[in-house]
């Protein structure tokens, strides 16, 4: 039974979602009790014009109980009548380096993004709430994040070229739970929520205690939508600006003139160099500002220079700045599992279904140039030409875009120039 505050929590939820007038929609479900919250209020939302709704669970591989967890979900869904998918990464996320849960989280919203580009998608749901809201100010504050660190989430965000939706922004996590709790719907507590060996533990555990002694208030969160304001107003300013400054090519490459750069307002640079590094590895989050400030040096400064960061090199040449994918970042030799895949995070490929599992990817530039078979109708020299994908067999070269070479196959690059402005 759902109790009078439930029921207008569920209302307002889904009223907004409806005024969208959305044909699909994705939801991230993790098992837990905000996601599982979210998943019940839009599977029973009776509506005529109820968009077609897909569940997706990540399974990191972290942890014993995570596969239970998807397991779970699965089975929920299947009451529902929901279709469910199950997506891991291709990584061992332990190996990577950096901060564990960071790495967790990125590889999270990567999957997520290239599931609903490759299912078609209009959205992505997801279960943050006013809980998570002050979690993250907390964690940016005492890490001395700018501007757009410390604004609030969004409701509604377009990024990396998907819509991501967060209705239950205003919602308590102990409201979500009554409302589970009164309905008899069960959820899982993941382990790692209350392991203090995670930063994010420290900072709910400190937080509780900062309420419990009134040095938070319900006016800490304002805060956030303050600085959420000012970070809107410089995105749109570094959006007008990039759209004059850079210029791209169908290989995917970038340029700009440093003149014309430095004339910016600084914040506006920092903005463009970020969008860039976003844009060419596809990662849901951007570098963080200490990362940038080597790169932005040395554009200004240097008569000549190259520099990588996020899998983007940088190389300065005559006043010009040329940006590309860095091969040393992209896979060496994909096999083939689909026959609708997302390459490197930014092509999207279409073979036909029998060729699973015989066919690999590859970037042009591993391909050994020296015995070419085939030639390239383009004026690209090879290293614009390196990042780009290209068929193969174990014997043989398939398929090359710009080449002679023809195969039945679509490839496309995700990231036009018209998508770039979605990346900051």
């Amino acid at each position: 039974m759902i109790n009078q505050d439930s029921g207008k929590m569920i209302e307002q939820v889904v009223s907004n979602l409806a005024s969208l007038k959305l044909s699909s929609c994705g939801i991230a479900v993790s098992g837990g009790s905000d996601s599982i919250a979210l998943f019940h209020i839009i599977t029973e939302w009776e509506a005529e014009n109820k968009p077609e709704i897909f569940v997706a669970s990540v399974d990191h591989g972290l942890r014993s109980e995570s596969k239970a967890e998807v397991e779970f979900v699965k089975k929920i869904c299947e009451m529902k009548g929901v279709k469910h998918f199950s997506l891991k990464p291709t990584m061992n996320i332990s190996e990577a380096q950096g901060n564990l849960q960071d790495n967790a989280r990125s590889a999270r919203y990567q999957l997520l993004k290239n599931w609903a580009i490759l299912n078609e998608l209009q959205c992505i749901l997801i279960g943050h709430t006013l809980d998570d809201q002050e979690e993250n100010l907390l964690i940016r504050f005492l890490r001395g994040s700018g501007v757009d660190g410390l604004a609030s989430m969004e409701n509604m965000v377009v990024r990396n070229e998907i819509l991501w939706i967060r209705p239950l922004l205003k919602y308590r996590k102990e409201e979500l739970r009554n409302y589970l709790r009164n309905n008899n719907y069960s959820w899982i507590d993941d382990p790692s929520n209350y392991d203090e060996k995670y930063k994010r533990v420290k900072m709910r555990k400190l937080l509780k205690q900062l309420k419990s002694n009134n040095l938070i208030t319900p006016n800490f969160v304002k805060t956030a939508d303050h600085m959420l304001r000012s970070s809107k107003l410089s995105k749109e300013i570094a959006k007008s600006n990039s759209k004059t400054l850079l210029s791209f090519n169908v290989v995917g490459q970038i340029t700009f003139e440093v003149e014309k750069f430095s004339k910016l307002f600084e914040d506006t640079q920092f903005r463009i160099l970020s969008g860039i590094i976003s844009w060419f590895s596809g990662k849901f989050y951007k570098p963080r500002f200490s990362q940038l400030e080597n790169i932005h040096n040395k554009i200004l400064n240097l008569k000549r220079m190259g520099a990588t960061l996020g899998g983007t090199v940088f190389k300065k040449k005559n006043g010009v700045v040329t940006v590309m994918r860095e091969l040393a970042s992209i896979e060496e030799n994909y096999l083939v599992k689909e026959e609708k895949f997302i390459w490197d995070n930014r092509w999207l490929i279409t073979l036909k279904p029998e060729t699973k599992g015989k066919l690999y990817v590859k970037p042009y530039g591993l391909l050994g140039l020296d015995d070419h078979s085939f030639s390239i109708t383009s004026e690209f020299d090879k290293s614009a030409l390196a990042p780009i994908p290209t068929i193969t067999t174990n014997k043989s070269v398939k398929f090359v875009p710009l080449s002679n070479l023809e195969y039945d196959i679509d490839i496309k690059l995700l990231n036009q120039d018209n998508e770039f402005y979605k990346f900051f």
